[in-house]
C-alpha cells in the first residue's frame, strides 16, 4: 500500500429540519456576530432563503442577504461579489445553493484576506493563496456538487471561454449543514443531473491512480447509495429518506474526490461548460458511461465492484464481463433519469471539439485518469456522445 494523506477539515452536521437552527450554530457555538447570506435569486424564489432567514432571526444573529450571484460564476461577479462583502463588515458567510454560489463564497471569502482579483488566483495566476480566509459555512440546496467540502472554486473566463479553479486548502468551508428538507423542492431534473453528478465524482474518484483506501471507502459508499436511491429522489422529491441519503451521498463523494481527484469526465464537462454553456450536472450526467466505457480496462477490479455497487448481478461473469456491466448500469440508470444522452441535444456541435479537446488535455487532473488519453482519444469519446 502506498504512503497516502487524507484531508476533511470540514464538518458536517446533518439533520432534517437543523436549518431552523442556524442562528444558534453561528452565534451561540461560534460566537459570530453578523453573517453574509450569499445565494441566488432561484434560491430566493423558492423560498429556501425565507426559511434560512427565519432560522438566523430565531437565534437572534444580524445577517446581511446577498442574492446577486449566477450560474457559473464569472471573474467579474466574483469580485463585485467580494467587494460588498468587504463592506458588510459581517465576520462570516453562509453560503445557500448549489455549486455555484458555494464556488462563488469560497473565492469571496478568499479575496477579503488575499488582495488583488480572483483572476490573480486562478491556475496558471500570477498569485497564489496566502492568508487563511473569511470563515464560510454552507448549507448545500442540491446533491450534487459536494463543493462545500472542498478546495476548489471554479470560476468561468469569458473573454477565454475556459473554467478554472482556485484550488487552496484555505478555501475549505468550515462547516457543511446538510438539511435534505430544503432539497424536497429540488425539480426532478435538477435531482438528476445534479445526483449523476455526485455519482461521477464518486466513481472517478474511486477509479483515479490518486485514489487511497479512506476516498475508496467514501466513494464506494457514495456509490452504492446513489445507486440505490437517485430514482426515488428523481421519481418522489417529497421522500425524505432518499433526499436524506442522496444528500449523505454527494457530501461523502466530495469528500472522496477532494482526497483522490477526478478524470476525464470533468476535463470534458468542465471545457464544455466553458465553450457551449451546458450546466455542470447536466455534461456530467451525459458524459460519465461514455468515459466509463474507455476508462474500464484502466481498473477491471474496481470496475466490477462499482457494477456490483450499483446493483448488477455478475456472478459467473468473467473479470472483464462483469467490469463492463459498471458501463452497463450507468447507461440504464441515466435513461431511467431521463437526462440527456447526446451531446448534440444540449447545444454542442462538431466544430466546438477542437477547443473541447484542447481544454480538456490542459485539465490538470487528467494525469490522474485510470487511462493515459490522447486527443484522439478525447475525439472518439465526443464522437461517440455526439449523436
Amino acid at each position: 500500500m502506498n504512503d497516502f494523506l487524507f484531508k476533511m477539515p470540514t464538518r458536517i452536521r446533518m439533520g432534517v429540519g437543523l436549518s431552523a437552527n442556524i442562528g444558534a450554530i453561528l452565534k451561540d457555538e461560534y460566537g459570530y456576530q453578523k453573517v453574509f447570506v450569499a445565494t441566488d435569486k432561484g434560491i430566493v424564489k423558492a423560498g429556501i432563503i425565507r426559511q434560512i432567514e427565519e432560522g438566523l432571526q430565531a437565534g437572534d444573529m444580524d445577517y446581511v442577504v446577498y442574492d446577486e450571484l449566477i450560474p457559473d460564476p464569472t471573474i467579474e461577479v466574483v469580485d463585485a461579489a467580494a467587494a460588498i462583502l468587504h463592506e458588510s463588515g459581517a465576520d462570516v458567510v453562509l453560503a445557500v445553493g448549489g455549486g455555484s454560489p458555494i464556488d462563488t463564497a469560497k473565492a469571496m471569502c478568499m479575496l477579503q484576506t488575499n488582495k488583488g482579483s480572483v483572476r490573480d488566483y486562478l491556475f496558471g495566476g500570477s498569485k497564489t493563496v496566502q492568508n487563511e480566509s473569511l470563515p464560510l459555512l454552507c448549507i448545500p440546496t442540491t446533491a450534487g456538487t459536494g463543493s462545500e467540502m472542498t478546495a476548489a472554486s471554479v470560476i468561468t473566463n469569458n473573454q477565454k471561454k475556459t473554467k478554472v479553479s482556485v484550488t487552496h486548502e484555505n478555501l475549505i468551508p468550515k462547516m457543511a449543514i446538510i438539511d435534505p428538507a430544503l432539497q424536497t423542492g429540488m425539480p426532478a431534473f435538477i435531482t438528476a443531473t445534479t445526483g449523476m453528478d455526485a455519482l461521477t465524482h464518486a466513481i472517478e474518484s474511486y477509479v483515479s491512480l490518486n485514489a487511497n483506501p479512506v476516498s475508496d471507502a467514501m466513494g464506494l459508499a457514495a456509490i452504492r447509495m446513489i445507486g440505490e436511491h437517485l430514482r426515488t429522489a428523481v421519481s418522489d422529491g417529497s421522500n425524505l429518506s432518499a433526499r436524506s441519503h442522496m444528500a449523505v451521498a454527494s457530501t461523502i463523494a466530495g469528500v472522496a474526490f477532494m482526497n483522490g481527484g477526478l478524470g476525464v469526465v470533468h476535463g470534458i464537462a468542465q471545457t464544455i461548460g466553458a465553450v457551449a454553456h451546458v450546466a455542470h450536472g447536466t455534461a456530467n450526467s451525459l458524459l460519465l458511461p461514455y468515459c466509463m466505457k474507455r476508462n474500464v480496462i484502466g481498473n477491471l477490479e474496481k470496475f466490477r465492484s462499482i457494477a456490483i455497487a450499483l446493483g448488477e448481478n455478475v456472478d459467473g461473469l468473467s473479470l472483464r464481463e462483469a467490469a463492463e456491466r459498471a458501463v452497463t448500469a450507468v447507461f440504464k440508470l441515466a435513461q431511467d433519469l431521463k437526462v440527456p444522452m447526446k451531446l448534440k441535444q444540449v447545444g454542442v456541435t462538431r466544430d466546438m471539439f477542437p477547443q473541447i479537446i484542447e481544454g480538456t488535455m490542459a485539465y490538470r487532473l487528467l494525469s490522474v485518469n485510470p487511462c493515459k488519453l490522447t486527443p484522439a482519444d478525447i475525439g472518439a469519446i465526443l464522437e461517440e456522445a455526439f449523436e
